[in-house]
Order: structure tokens, then C-alpha cells, then sequence
């Protein structure tokens, strides 16, 4: 039996000391910053995550929400009907690869690629959708040039990293997961605040981490694993966003960053006067 304490300065001070070294190397970005949006994205990676689907939609659809959903091939087959459902919401899915391998960042860029190729080709001969944008399983912790090779011949954003705002990486655009403002080299999610081995943070300092996000103004992405939340948690999350910012999905943010940098490219372009 694991022991867990809940004591929100001991989460917030251990894991602060701790993290410099423990993640010493981890591969963050610090991008332009696009004011005033959220995006909320489901990561679908088990067959409780995907059940957990029709009381989402539900949800959001009360509150005029759209957000984006990160599945994975073999539980989009397990489920097909729950990816038309996504589709004919207005939601997005994102690639999270066919098969979601426990050590993505350690495979073969033939495997990386077989990967993230497969899911677009079931998405789009059974759906005739095709993904805009890919999230590595377990995120990247590491630059690897080989997944963004991967991604820019696939046409494909990325979120697979940490940090903050939007950013170009290798002609790819990297929408990074938020950090979280007590710990700068982990996203801001559930499982870091409340699944840890022995110490986690209760409800009340996540949410008043989540305010202190929300009133920097700041483009901001964060993920949940659909089992591990409640409608009412969600609640709680959308109710503290301010009126001041809009709620969209990942690749409404990558379409903006794609014509900001198009909009550069013109303006260097245009002759000088």
C-alpha cells in the first residue's frame, strides 16, 4: 500500500527542488506568445478514457465549447463511432499514434514514422478526416530532429513538448503544453498534481494554480486524461476561465501561428520605400 500525503507546500517546494535535476535536460520552448485563448485537450489512451467520451461531448456542448482529442489507431478501431461523434461535434482529433508505444521517443525513425503515417491513413479511409496536428505518447523530453522531419512531410503540427506560448521548430509549428507555474519543467495537468508516489497537491491549490494561469492573459494548452476527471472538475476549469479569453482547438492556434509566419514572409518581401 502506497502512503500519499496531500500537503500542497510540500508538493509545491519537493518537487521544486527536486525537478533541476531530475529533468536537468528536458527540451522546453519558449515561444511568441498569442493572447488571450485556451485550448483543452483530451488524451484517449485506454478504453475508460474512451468511454468517458459521450459525457464529454455532452459537456461541452452545454457549454459552446470545442476542444481537441487526442486517440490513439487501436482504440479508435476498439471505438469507431466515438471518432464520428468527435467529427460531427466540430472537435478535433489529434494523432497520437497508432499503437501508442510506451518508449515512442526510443524507437526507430522508421517506426516513428510508421507510427504517426498509419493513424493519418485510418482517419482518412474510414472518416475521411485527416489530422491536423500530432502529440508524441508521453510527450518529448528530448529535441529529436527525426519527428520533425516526420511531421513536416506529413503536413502535421506538433504538442508533443512543454513550455510556453507558440513556436516554428524545423518549418514545424510547436504548440508546447503550459507549464505549470510552480514547476517550470513540468506541463500543467492532473497526474503531476494529484498522482505522484507519496505527496500531492489537494483540489484547492489546483485551481488556485489554474487562476494564477488564467489571469496572465497568456495563450495557454493543457491536457487531462478523460478517466481520471469529472464532469464537475471540468466545470470547475472552464468556470474560472475569464470572459476575456476564447476557447478553441489546437489547430485553430496552429492555423494562426502558420499566418503570422506567412504574414512576416510577405512583409520581408514587400519592397522598401
Amino acid at each position: 500500500m502506497t502512503i500519499c500525503v496531500t500537503n500542497a507546500f510540500l508538493h509545491k517546494y519537493v518537487l521544486k527542488a527536486a525537478l533541476p535535476f531530475i529533468l536537468r535536460d528536458r527540451f522546453t520552448i519558449d515561444g511568441e506568445a498569442h493572447d488571450g485563448a485556451v485550448c483543452l485537450s483530451f488524451d484517449c489512451e485506454r478504453d475508460e478514457d474512451m468511454q468517458r467520451i459521450p459525457s464529454l461531448l455532452q459537456l461541452l456542448r452545454e457549454r459552446r465549447i470545442q476542444t481537441s482529442f487526442a486517440l490513439i489507431g487501436n482504440l479508435v478501431q476498439k471505438h469507431p463511432n466515438f471518432a464520428k461523434d468527435i467529427i460531427r461535434d466540430g472537435h478535433e482529433i489529434v494523432n497520437h499514434s497508432h499503437s501508442h508505444p510506451q518508449k515512442f521517443r526510443l524507437v526507430s525513425p522508421d517506426e516513428m514514422r510508421k507510427e504517426v503515417v498509419s493513424f493519418q491513413d485510418l482517419m482518412i479511409s474510414n472518416y475521411g478526416y485527416r489530422p491536423q496536428g500530432f502529440r508524441a505518447p508521453h510527450l518529448m523530453r528530448e529535441y529529436n530532429e527525426a519527428l520533425f522531419r516526420i511531421l513536416r512531410e506529413n503536413r502535421l503540427y506538433d504538442t508533443s513538448y512543454v513550455g510556453h506560448g507558440i513556436s516554428m521548430i524545423d518549418d514545424v509549428v510547436e504548440i508546447p503544453l503550459t507549464t505549470c507555474p510552480d514547476h517550470p519543467k513540468l506541463c500543467f495537468d492532473y497526474s503531476h498534481n494529484f498522482q505522484l508516489p507519496f505527496i500531492s497537491c489537494g483540489p484547492r491549490q489546483f485551481f488556485r494554480l489554474w487562476e494564477c494561469l488564467v489571469r496572465t492573459g497568456d495563450f495557454i494548452s493543457i491536457y487531462f486524461d478523460p478517466q481520471l476527471v469529472s464532469d464537475d472538475f471540468l466545470r470547475g476549469i472552464i468556470q474560472r476561465v475569464p470572459d476575456t479569453y476564447q476557447f478553441c482547438r489546437l489547430e485553430d492556434a496552429a492555423k494562426l501561428m502558420n499566418r503570422s509566419v506567412e504574414n512576416r514572409k510577405t512583409t520581408s518581401k514587400s519592397p522598401q520605400r
